[in-house]
């Protein structure tokens, strides 16, 4: 599923605005992070996307992604204009699966508004017309068959929207402002912004329509249960950034994103914000990027990894970043290897071979002193770039200490009851061997 957060700067001890998404994806699903240079394209130029291709534009923004390995999109970027966006699935009344298979994935859409958009209101305006062009759709599993409609979270420096959309064409947005979260049901209320035929499109299919009109209210799906349980998430997230409005900074969002409200996370945790797989819930959290908005010196913090909770968030600038923790593009396998390596940290926790709470307990001291080094850091270039090498090696050396620590364990007892012991038994036998790779 996922969840998006922005809390803008008025609300944050720095004065700049932080954003922040974790992406929830099939458990094998592979999803590294990658940077995508500036490019200029001829005139009539296409770009292929993961089902069909669209008209490019003269010049595409640099970009930092969390990339599905297998989908041309991405669950969350940045680009080098500091615009951020993050996307969740969302189920409408106007969604029929199945129909609208020659269409663009939620996640194209994020890639080619990044691309395209030097702001957030601008972002807005890119994603309204590739909506009404070419239209949303198709199958958007890993390894299953799953069709839904997308909303996102926008945001620079300066200002945030959230954008939702209903079925191939139509979609509502509203500018946000304070602390403010998103997550899998249709939520905005009272548009500021919408395609000319949202309301006579209701009223022809004999939604409930208000006076004024209520877009959540004509057109959620209320028999999804994702849509319910994405209720329960943004109840959590959007409680805890309003609890720390006013004293907010990047730190207190990566806690957000590392939120647990189940006894036992690791069998209990699939309506968490940090979400760990457990049937019926497929997904778990594999990817999540916490942004300080500051236009072309905006501050990323990236995991690169699933499950939150155990990902190291390691710092990164446009201008300078480890070539082990952000991908060139053109080198997406080595991401794809690493994302799986490190993937073997949740699996060894679930088989009981790594005890989570010393693991945190080493992690979250080690992420203090790298808080207080990126604090300090000189704004230079040269200086960032020396110590987000460093990092990346002190996390790189910490998740191999861990897996070997994994490795050198006897005979351990799984987490789970029989049912979830044999599901993980099924996903371990099949990671890393779906090969697929867009670029």
């Amino acid at each position: 599923m996922c969840d998006s957060m922005v809390v803008d700067s008025k609300c944050c001890t720095s004065g700049k605005t932080v954003f922040a998404k974790a992406s929830d994806r099939a458990v094998n699903e592979p999803q590294p992070i990658i940077f995508v240079p500036a490019a200029d394209h001829a005139p009539g130029e296409r770009v292929k996307c993961t089902y069909i291709e669209v008209d490019q534009v003269a010049h595409t923004n640099a970009m930092i992604l969390s990339k599905p390995s297998w989908i041309w999109g991405a669950e969350i970027g940045v680009n080098e204009h500091g615009v951020c966006i993050g996307n969740e699935t969302i189920f409408s009344k106007d969604l029929i699966p199945g129909e609208e298979e020659d269409a663009l994935l939620g996640m194209d859409i994020v890639r080619l508004v990044l691309e395209r958009a030097s702001s957030a209101r601008e972002a807005v305006d890119v994603m309204a017309d590739i909506m009404e062009r070419y239209g949303q759709g198709g199958n958007a599993g890993f390894d299953t068959s799953f069709h839904y409609d997308n909303a996102y979270l926008i945001a620079d420096e300066k200002e945030a929207w959230h954008f939702e959309t209903a079925g191939k064409h139509l979609w509502a947005a509203k500018k946000v402002d304070g602390a403010y979260t998103i997550s899998n049901y249709l939520s905005i209320n009272y548009p500021d912004l919408m395609h000319k035929d949202l309301i006579s499109n209701a009223v022809e299919r004999g939604y409930d329509v208000e006076q004024p009109f209520d877009f959540s209210h004509a057109y959620a799906d209320w028999e999804s249960r994702t849509n319910r349980s994405g209720m329960q998430r943004r109840c959590c997230s959007y409680q805890m950034v309003n609890k720390w409005s006013g004293n907010f900074d990047e730190y207190k969002m990566m806690k957000v994103l590392r939120t647990h409200y189940a006894n036992d996370e690791w069998v209990g945790g699939g309506c968490c914000v940090c979400m760990h797989s457990n049937p019926p819930a497929l997904s778990q959290t594999c990817s999540a990027i916490v942004a300080v908005c500051q236009g072309k010196d905006t501050l990323m913090w990236t995991t690169g990894m699933g499950i939150t909770c155990v990902a190291p968030f390691q710092p990164c600038w446009f201008d300078a970043y480890s070539k082990k923790q952000v991908f060139p593009y053109e080198n997406m396998e080595d991401g794809i290897k690493e994302w799986i390596r490190r993937e073997g940290i949740n699996r060894a926790i679930l088989a009981g071979k790594i005890c989570p709470d010393e693991y945190k307990k080493e992690l979250y001291a080690m992420e203090a002193d790298w808080h207080a080094r990126v604090d300090s850091v000189s704004p230079d270039r040269e200086s960032r770039q020396a110590l987000c090498d460093a990092i990346a090696d002190e996390a790189d050396a910490f998740i191999s200490k861990w897996l070997a620590k994994a490795a050198e364990a006897g005979e351990t007892q799984h987490r789970g009851p029989e049912e979830f012991v044999e599901y993980w038994t099924t996903k371990n036998e099949a990671l890393g061997k779906d090969h697929r790779i867009a670029k």
